[in-house]
């Protein structure tokens, strides 16, 4: 086996198969820059750890592990070839993953492409991304979306069944319903004709305030994730 100061070149190569099982795994240099190949054996126990390999370029259709290689592994893999952060080998293993069927898979390794990459963000951008990350993992994980609607929709009935507010016109005010107002402050695109019958005072004013922005920015979130999905797709 390639010892430390020795590097197995694979550059440029182009096969139908590659198998790497070598054991133990080697201290040495991989560089697959620029390789192309159809399938990918090989073996978690098989790669050099940090700094010992190179995926620039690296193109592979699927991959066939011979042994458990879950996709934790499959991830240091891919942060073993990049300690300057690049996102073409996460592209390349999700592409895999999804032509497999993986699209959960898929989704994971996109989603830690994101993660890593904010990384080197300006700080307000990095507040954003980390804003979209929590909100609805970036729009990979979108049944967030009701998570949060259901926690705001709860906690917003509770308190304001508890802090009704007066009516504005009590002659023309609807029947009060605190999951419908709380409902009508969380959803901006819809008008259950409660929000505007109701004076709220003091920290119900400031409540109702933030509902209002938290289902501005949830929606505005729920928006573009769906928009990125669906040109993932197409």
């Amino acid at each position: 086996m390639f010892e430390m100061d020795q590097e197995l070149s694979l550059r440029n190569v182009q096969a139908p198969e590659l198998r790497f099982t070598p054991e133990p795994p080697g201290r040495g240099r991989v560089d697959l820059s620029n390789a192309v190949v159809g399938r990918l054996v090989d073996s978690a126990q098989s790669w050099p750890s940090i700094g010992g390999l190179e995926l620039r370029g690296f193109t592979y259709e699927t991959l066939i592990p011979v042994d458990h290689f879950p996709l934790t592994r499959r991830l240091e893999w891919l942060y073993a070839a990049t300690p300057e952060y690049s996102p073409e080998p996460y592209d390349r293993l999700a592409a895999s993953l999804r032509a497999a069927g993986e699209y959960s898979d898929a989704n994971t390794v996109l989603l830690a492409k994101l993660r890593r990459g904010r990384r080197d963000l300006p700080l307000t951008l990095k507040v954003w991304e980390h804003i979209q990350d929590i909100a609805l993992g970036y729009g990979y994980l979108p049944a967030r979306a009701l998570l949060w609607l259901s926690a705001l929709c709860v906690s917003g009935s509770v308190w304001f069944a508890n802090h009704p507010p007066p009516p504005l016109k009590p002659d023309e005010a609807p029947h009060w319903e605190p999951l419908i107002y709380t409902l009508d402050l969380l959803l901006p695109v819809l008008d259950l004709g409660q929000e505007a019958a109701w004076r709220t005072s003091g920290a119900s004013q400031w409540i109702a305030l933030a509902l209002v922005i938290l289902g501005w920015l949830l929606a505005t979130i729920v928006t573009a994730g769906a928009a990125v999905l669906i040109l993932r797709r197409n």
